[in-house]
């Protein structure tokens, strides 16, 4: 559960930002053409003192008007096992869900380990499950990878819960059977001998004491075409023990996932690449089309495995309306209404305000409605991944337009500010 990830780990989500990041963009590129250049607009005069004025933004070099809308995946078997992951991700349960103090996002080196499962490849450079080979030997398709620790005071320390597709029921079943078999040491610690969980005799599962005090227990369980896979730590003087919150998880996960459609292997190619039509191309996109692992369209309920605060961002959507949530180099919300966005506005805010070391900064000039923060240490730089940046920004913004609202991260205020008064360019045509 990435206790082991060092430079490696850096490279995987490196490694993994650049193939993403290019697959969308090449297949954006094919269906529709690049972006349409920048233009320029007229001043919108200002209605009263909370309007915008555009004659006052600063868009610097970005588009202001919206791409071309993205088209289907096509013969593009990456992109269709993408887009397959984008849908797993609803309907695999948050750590949260199974135990509320998992709510904490990981250190840097293990964001790899909350990610769409594009491939064997991904599997593998991410560190995402112990025998990727075995993975692979049956068939592997795609899957979705979500983790989350406990606050660094909390004795309880994560969980990761993952969903992995096969093309059926038979290679399922057999990679399951053969990952407990192969079960590999951990931290010099030889696995327990296989166990079924308490809720789920038909899941196997191994242990590990591990040093400090630490007991790891990772599930491998069949299910249908999936194979579902939990990896837990505890402190061993905890209540709430790693096999309990993994027998708990195992629970509710076979629930979730059973209201899950697979898509077909033969439709594949019609899945869409925004399932919204045109919300990705008003997404503005980074002039060397560079993102997060987390590029795409997301359903809200999938988004949540990205936020900050999954528990109360959940019931924000919930009031707000949200249907949509778009990622290239800013992140839009798609709220039912303009007040839904400003719920969002005022909720963000208020979380990204209460995070240590974080002050608030000048907004952006002729957009009365963003607020923007400032992190004072710790922060990545430019030169690092943008799935990093994205998490440990150094100066973050965020604003609604009509019934979007929207935030954006960057090393620079200047460049942080220019990027939202593009973006909402994009969203109102203005």
């Amino acid at each position: 559960m990435g206790s082991d990830q060092t430079t490696r780990g850096r490279l995987a989500v490196t490694t993994t930002a650049i193939r993403t990041a290019t697959m969308l963009a090449c297949a954006a590129a094919m269906a529709a053409g690049c972006a349409a250049p920048t233009t320029s607009g007229n001043a919108v005069k200002a209605a009263d003192a909370d309007a915008a004025v555009v004659a006052l933004m600063d868009t610097g070099t970005y588009s202001t008007v919206p791409g071309r809308p993205f088209g289907v995946t096509g013969d593009n078997v990456k992109a269709q096992h993408l887009m397959e992951a984008h849908r797993i991700a609803e309907y695999t349960v948050g750590p949260w869900e199974a135990e509320a103090a998992l709510v904490s996002l990981p250190g840097m080196f293990d964001l790899a380990l909350i990610s769409p499962i594009d491939s064997v490849e991904t599997l593998r450079d991410g560190n995402i499950l112990p025998l990727p080979d075995v993975a692979e030997a049956h068939g592997f398709m795609t899957g979705f990878s979500s983790l989350r620790m406990a606050a660094r005071d909390a004795p309880l320390y994560g969980l990761q819960n993952v969903v992995l597709r096969f093309p059926d029921a038979q290679s399922a079943a057999a990679a399951a059977a053969e990952m407990v078999a192969k079960a590999p040491p951990m931290q010099g610690s030889e696995p327990g001998p296989p166990t079924p969980m308490a809720n789920s005799p038909e899941s196997l599962a191994v242990t590990y004491e591990l040093p400090d005090y630490i007991r790891r227990v990772d599930s491998f369980t069949a299910h249908g075409v999936f194979v579902l896979y939990q990896s837990a730590r505890s402190d061993l003087g905890l209540f709430r023990t790693a096999p309990a919150i993994v027998d708990k998880m195992l629970t509710l996960q076979k629930k979730r996932i059973d209201e899950f459609t697979p898509t077909e292997q033969g439709a594949m190619s019609s899945l869409a690449m925004d399932p919204t039509g045109q919300l990705l191309a008003r997404t503005l996109r980074a002039p060397d089309d560079s993102a997060p692992v987390v590029i795409g369209v997301w359903a809200p309920q999938a988004w949540l495995h990205f936020e900050q605060d999954p528990i109360a961002t959940d019931a924000l959507f919930n009031t707000a309306g949200v249907d949509a949530v778009t990622q290239r180099l800013t992140t839009v919300y798609q709220a039912g209404n303009a007040d839904g966005a400003t719920r969002i506005v005022d909720e963000f805010a208020r979380q990204i305000g209460g995070l240590d070391d974080v002050k608030p900064i000048d907004g952006v000039p002729g957009l009365p409605s963003a607020e923007c923060f400032e992190r004072e240490k710790d922060w990545v730089p430019e030169t690092q991944a943008m799935t990093y940046q994205r998490v440990r920004w150094h100066i973050k913004c965020v604003a609604s337009a009509d019934r979007w609202a929207y935030t954006a991260f960057s090393e620079h205020a200047a460049d942080a500010r220019q990027q939202m008064a593009a973006q909402y360019r994009i969203l109102t045509g203005e």
